[in-house]
């Protein structure tokens, strides 16, 4: 692909502003491609998009309203996404807390986590999929490795990604044959403020937010429909395989 092409392109990261968004956002605006920064953070926004020549616009991923200004402020400045990353997301609890079993959460935190990490999906999809259709690309979703296996450690958050997962993969049944396609990344525990203190003092490996990064934009570039890839410490990036309407266990192609 020619430099200009890829000036011709544009990258939207929904939760750009820190972590892996923000890295995402680095490496994509290196490539020579427009990037537009959507978040509540505007301080980190702000500053990241002037570092980076792009664009950033306020944006509340858990309210349909303020997403959708937001997206549509993009569009009317800088141009409908050629590829987008929802990346927004928040766990229960705070880093510095301690474990907590999931009958002891409050109700507000239960509410937000989903706010954020499944309405922030769907209000993305919702406001997205009309734009950018017909004119392909990728929608790609940073989901969790906590969505796919049983995570104590929090309940609220694991069952928010699996919804997330499940989403994905709906939506992109749905866009068969279409230009577009959607997937997701389910990264295990990455290196960003999200991370428990109890984490890092168990020494549990950690990824780095550039590396994970990485695979988020390759996911976006080349990632195939309906797509969920993990990403672990200790090996190579692979997809996982699907279950039919049967509940027969179908395989990933193989190649990741």
């Amino acid at each position: 692909m020619t430099g200009a092409t890829m000036a011709a392109q544009t990258a939207l990261v929904v939760g750009g502003a820190t972590g892996i968004g923000a890295e995402a956002v680095r490496q994509m605006a290196a490539s020579g491609r427009r990037v537009v920064i959507v978040d509540i953070n505007d301080d980190a926004g702000g500053l990241l998009a002037d570092e980076v020549g792009g664009a950033f616009f306020h944006g509340d991923v858990s309210d349909d309203a303020s997403l959708g200004n937001a997206i549509s402020q993009s569009v009317d400045e800088v141009g409908v996404a050629d590829y987008a990353l929802l990346n927004s997301g928040v766990m229960t609890a705070p880093g510095d807390a301690p474990f907590m079993a999931v009958h002891e959460a409050p109700l507000e935190a239960y509410r937000r986590v989903m706010s954020v990490n499944v309405d922030g999906v769907f209000h993305g999809l919702r406001h997205l999929l009309p734009l950018m259709t017909e004119r392909g690309g990728a929608i790609t979703v940073t989901a969790s490795r906590a969505g796919l296996v049983p995570t104590a450690a929090d309940s609220i958050y694991a069952a928010s990604k699996a919804a997330a997962i499940h989403l994905v993969r709906s939506t992109a049944q749905g866009m068969r044959g279409k230009q577009l396609r959607i997937n997701a990344l389910c990264p295990a525990t990455v290196d960003t403020t999200l991370i428990a203190d109890v984490v890092r003092q168990a020494g549990i490996p950690l990824i780095t937010a550039a590396d994970m990064a990485s695979e988020a934009v390759d996911l976006m570039l080349t990632g195939a429909n309906g797509e969920i890839r993990v990403r672990l410490h200790d090996k190579p990036a692979f997809t996982i395989g699907e279950f039919d309407a049967n509940v027969e266990y179908r395989a990933a192609p193989q190649g990741r």
